[in-house]
């Protein structure tokens, strides 16, 4: 998921849940149309069948479905969380108002405008062999994600990590709430609102010769070390089996030279001198 899908994300859920609000009361009026009219009821009975799409029937359902105890009666009550992100000057108005996080972010020359221009990081991060490449290649780090008994499935696994992230009272629910992390996060002068300011610190990070610059040229030079540094372990190798040669031979020689008998000296000089 990239930064613009994570930005635009309270957007898309607002849109959502209201996209599901009509749909109810659209089924609801078509319920009732359906209800009504003549041609169910004989067309029901021609065919010997119950009513099953019954306006009471479907209504019970929609209310269960709405209900406070529910997801989607939770997102829509007045004062929940569908209220909230789309209320005056809330996370979506300041997200998508004029001069606000989201035009700053697709501005000409923006962060967005850098980070996929061509020769840019997700040039290179999609290019042969690049990360992405490395990423999904057979034997690669995505591979071994999603082994049988590997990270992701003992991730996902009853009683696992997620599960206790999202369980109620949990870090998830905490940071979600009214006046949570998430909410401090989208507010006015929040971090957002100062990460992605003019000059601010995603910014001044996907900036022409930047740190992200800096990061992908030192990961390229490392690749063009590598093969010098293998060939250094081989040479490295071959001097330990020298020195260990040479180590076999130093001994033999001193024990040598030790039983010599009679052995001449040489005198400062460089005259030759009997031993004593």
């Amino acid at each position: 998921m990239n930064l613009g899908s994570v930005l635009v994300m309270p957007v898309r859920v607002g849109l959502t849940a209201a996209e599901a609000a009509l749909s109810v009361a659209e089924t609801v009026v078509g319920t009732v149309r359906v209800a009504v009219s003549p041609t169910t009821y004989s067309a029901l009975g021609a065919v010997g069948l119950p009513d099953t799409r019954s306006s009471v029937g479907l209504l019970q359902q929609i209310s269960k479905l709405t209900s406070e105890d529910r997801g989607l009666g939770h997102a829509l009550r007045p004062g929940g969380p569908l209220d909230r992100l789309l209320a005056p000057g809330g996370p979506v108005d300041r997200l998508t108002e004029p001069g606000g996080l989201l035009d700053r972010l697709l501005e000409p020359g923006g962060p967005v405008d850098r980070l996929t221009a061509p020769g840019g990081p997700l040039d290179r991060i999609l290019a042969d062999d690049g990360a992405l490449d490395r990423l999904v290649s057979e034997g690669g780090l995505l591979d071994r994600l999603t082994a049988h008994d590997g990270p992701l499935e003992r991730l996902l696994a009853q009683d696992g990590a997620v599960e206790r992230l999202t369980a109620p009272g949990g870090i998830v629910d905490v940071a979600i709430r009214p006046g949570g992390v998430v909410e401090r996060a989208l507010a006015q002068g929040g971090v957002l609102d100062v990460l992605l300011s003019e000059r601010g610190a995603l910014e001044r990070l996907l900036a022409e010769g930047g740190p992200l610059d800096q990061i992908v040229s030192l990961s390229e030079t490392l690749a063009h070390l590598t093969p010098g540094i293998s060939q250094m372990n081989a040479s490295i190798d071959m001097l330990q089996e020298t020195v260990e040669l040479l180590r076999g031979a130093v001994g033999p020689l001193g024990d040598l030279a030790g039983r010599l008998p009679g052995r001449w000296l040489r005198s400062s000089k460089g005259e030759l001198l009997p031993p004593p």
